[in-house]
């Protein structure tokens, strides 16, 4: 009795399981596409990433035929004829270059599902994150937006309880004060404060709840850390961009240990020709186990310190 099963004798779920698996949209497509009618609904319901490096006739057809249940999108050019309107199931998007085009599309109404966005910001990502509870995404849970500034808010604009993940935003005290106070839930902060900053912090507008803040400086401010770090943060990562700026270790590794008693991790990055470990590691308690890593610029060193209280 002949009892070989073809991959056309598979039910439907089946299929799309071992379609989702293969992974490749080029693969599937070039593999299965006009087979029959019935593979090609099946290819058009499958949940697949698309990475997109150059806007050329097989990257435009991969997109019109996967775009409806594509639910990663990742382009990494500039490639304005891609319209993200077509993307109704995405849940992640990430777009290095996008035209101004694409950036205003990128709204609640027309991405309803989306989850994760690495993207410059624009004032329409931020009304919608902060408009009312019908404009506001119901399932973004984490933002990067590659160091824009953040803007003055709006009177109109309300929290958001969804939002935990935030990276690469630029900010005065008051800004990130006024940043914060819509944020009431907001777990994971990586940041930037402006130079020469003349504001002040507004504490009586925010609640701080971080478990891991990397924040950066032209040159350190322990105030500004002794109002971010909370007692459970866990991780903090600290980078300094001015040539040359001093860090008091056992000035950090006191006020650290004031403040939490939490943290599992603590990085630093600041630019420097040579480093004393030994001066570091005896410094404060907390920098004990500290130790020096490959960094990805040459006047920059890292350091790294795990398994600190």
């Amino acid at each position: 009795m002949d009892m070989d099963t073809k991959l056309e004798d598979l039910p439907n779920e089946i299929l799309i399981n071992i379609l989702e698996y293969i992974g490749s949209p080029v693969d599937l497509y070039n593999s299965f596409n006009k087979m029959n009618r019935r593979f090609d609904i099946i290819l058009r319901s499958i949940c697949l990433s698309l990475d997109i490096f150059l806007e050329d006739k097989q990257s435009l057809t991969i997109i019109r035929y996967f775009s409806a249940y594509c639910n990663r999108l990742r382009v990494y050019n500039v490639c304005p004829l891609i319209s993200l309107e077509q993307f109704l199931h995405l849940r992640s998007l990430t777009l290095i270059e996008p035209t101004d085009a694409q950036i205003n599309s990128i709204q609640s109404t027309t991405l309803p599902m989306l989850e994760y966005l690495a993207s410059p910001a624009s004032m329409m990502i931020f009304d919608c994150l902060f408009g009312n509870n019908q404009q506001q995404w119901s399932f973004l849970r984490s933002c990067n937006f590659y160091f824009s500034h953040f803007p003055k808010t709006k009177l109109s604009w309300q929290s958001n309880r969804v939002l935990c993940t935030l990276s690469g935003i630029i900010c005065s005290r008051m800004t990130l004060s006024q940043l914060l106070s819509l944020l009431p839930c907001l777990k994971h902060l990586r940041v930037d404060m402006i130079s020469n900053d003349s504001s002040n912090w507004n504490l009586e507008i925010f609640q701080n709840t971080l478990l891991s803040l990397r924040i950066g400086f032209d040159e350190l401010n322990y105030d500004d850390l002794r109002i971010l770090i909370t007692p459970y943060l866990h991780r903090l990562h600290i980078e300094i961009y001015h040539e040359a700026a001093y860090i008091n270790f056992s000035y950090l590794g006191t006020l650290i240990m004031s403040l939490t008693t939490k943290l599992k991790q603590f990085n630093c990055d600041y630019r420097a020709s040579e480093i004393s470990m030994n001066e570091i590691k005896t410094s404060h308690t907390l920098f004990r186990n500290i130790q020096s890593i490959k960094s990805n610029s040459y006047d920059t060193i890292s350091l790294i310190c795990r398994d600190m209280i």
